[in-house]
């Protein structure tokens, strides 16, 4: 052995079909419960149960009580990364049905990347960012405008370089190809949509809509016109 990471026994964990079921679903972020997991995997509450078990030895996936119930997610951000970039370089799964290809669709249209905008949206905020001289164009990094702009939804910087984590990363897109912002901002420009109800979570799914509010609100905020924008168009 040459003393490096045994990669091997991560690739064994995502490698099956019910496990990476089970970790895109919670790729959304949210805390889930065992059924719905098992719901999202097409597989059997006792299945489903012994692939949480081993999600959990292997530090994929953490579980905490709430009431009676134990409710899932992913372990930490370094695992949705991990995840996310693993989906640039997997084959897309083949659609069989429309209400498959209207999933697919709305799901690169507008979802949360663990705990920040993705897809279609995700990208064209990042962008917006960028326009306002919030992000730098090509580093994503921290524009001169990125106090101002960000607090026009009430995101604080002061609060956001406190945390632990990066204010700011770039995150590749695995359905646009193309970086969007993630890190300390990113987290926080999401929840402040979710609160605003400018987008809201699409129940089952690591989905989001756009209501009628957000989209007056993006784009008074960052000039967004979604419904103008080719992508999404094509994922409508």
């Amino acid at each position: 052995m040459n003393g490096d990471t045994d990669l091997a026994a991560v690739g064994a964990l995502v490698g099956d079909r019910v496990r990476a079921a089970i970790l895109l679903c919670l790729l959304g972020g949210g805390a889930t419960s065992a059924s719905d997991l098992a719901r999202a995997a097409d597989a059997s509450p006792s299945l489903t149960s012994a692939h949480l078990k081993r999600l959990r030895e292997g530090g994929l996936v953490e579980v905490a009580a709430s009431g009676r119930q134990r409710l899932y997610r992913l372990a930490s951000v370094e695992v949705a990364e991990m995840l996310e970039t693993m989906q640039l370089l997997a084959p897309a799964t083949p659609v069989t049905s429309l209400r498959g290809a209207n999933s697919k669709r709305r799901l690169r249209r507008a979802r949360m990347c663990y705990d920040h905008l993705a897809g279609v949206l995700g990208v064209a905020v990042t962008d917006g960012l960028v326009r306002r001289d919030a992000l730098h164009p090509e580093t994503l990094a921290l524009g001169t405008g990125a106090e101002r702009v960000l607090a026009e939804v009430d995101v604080s910087l002061a609060v956001l370089g406190s945390a632990p984590r990066p204010v700011v990363r770039a995150c590749t897109d695995w359905t646009e190809r193309r970086p969007h912002v993630s890190g300390g901002v990113g987290a926080a420009v999401a929840a402040a949509l979710l609160d605003r109800q400018w987008v809201v979570r699409r129940t089952g799914s690591r989905g989001l809509d756009v209501t009628a509010d957000g989209a007056v609100g993006l784009e008074g905020w960052l000039g967004i016109r979604l419904t103008q924008q080719t992508a999404w168009q094509e994922s409508a």
